[in-house]
């Protein structure tokens, strides 16, 4: 729900009251230019939801517009959330993340969402783009904590392809196909699913950020005889969509 009528979202923040969680910013850092780290803190012991990684949470950044995040680390018990966020300059949650600052008080809603972590699978495949180096990070710590292995496949614009080292994990970038969406990707993919996959049943896909580059990657996948189980979807934005 990126936008709605001010007094619907007011009506929506009352309705949910007690999904909502007071929070204060305290921690700002830029990991690359164009990426930044913000730490918010507050009291989750009243969440509904146990947090699973690859979850999501959302602000109301404004008076009409909420956007959905991915925390790259999420700690409940010590109420501690952390978030990977994109700066591309293109829209409000893009400002609205720039104007944070320490010490602000905002409401947190979540965890909630469509990714979560499969504690069943050993192998674990995530792909997005800029906004999904969060997810990355908090599904390799989630993987090396489960003792299961993970890699991440990342399309980037060719000057952010360096930023698939800031996650703590297996990573490798490839550029943006703007005619065929995802395409270098699924290269990418393939060689890794020729050379080093293991059991095939044992994998499980986590495709997030543009959704042409979601469904292009979903398609491949099935196409090779993958079940529709072992692959989660959540797309991140849409070309001439304000938010998602």
């Amino acid at each position: 729900m990126p936008k709605v009528p001010k007094w619907m979202a007011n009506a929506m923040e009352s309705l949910f009251s007690g999904s909502y969680h007071p929070v204060q910013v305290t921690a700002v850092e830029d990991l690359a230019s164009g990426l930044r780290k913000v730490c918010f803190e507050g009291d989750f012991s009243k969440s509904k939801k146990e947090f699973v990684a690859g979850n999501a949470i959302e602000f109301r950044i404004n008076d009409t517009e909420f956007r959905h995040y991915t925390p790259s680390h999420f700690n409940q018990e010590a109420g501690v959330c952390e978030v990977w966020f994109y700066l591309h300059d293109k829209g409000p949650g893009s400002k609205w993340v720039i104007g944070l600052k320490p010490g602000q008080q905002l409401k947190l809603l979540g965890p909630g969402g469509k990714i979560k972590y499969d504690a069943k699978a050993s192998c674990h495949v995530a792909f997005g783009d800029e906004t999904s180096l969060g997810l990355f990070e908090c599904l390799s710590a989630e993987a090396r904590k489960q003792g299961h292995s993970f890699v991440g496949i990342a399309e980037l614009d060719n000057a952010n392809r360096p930023w698939a080292k800031v996650p703590d994990g297996n990573v490798v970038s490839t550029p943006k196909n703007d005619q065929e969406k995802g395409s270098y990707a699924i290269v990418e993919l393939n060689k890794w699913l020729q050379n080093q996959a293991p059991e095939r049943e044992t994998i499980v896909f986590y495709l997030t950020g543009n959704a042409k580059s979601i469904v292009a990657l979903k398609k491949s996948l099935l196409d090779q005889g993958f079940k529709s189980a072992q692959i989660q979807t959540e797309p991140y934005w849409s070309e001439g969509k304000p938010g998602l």
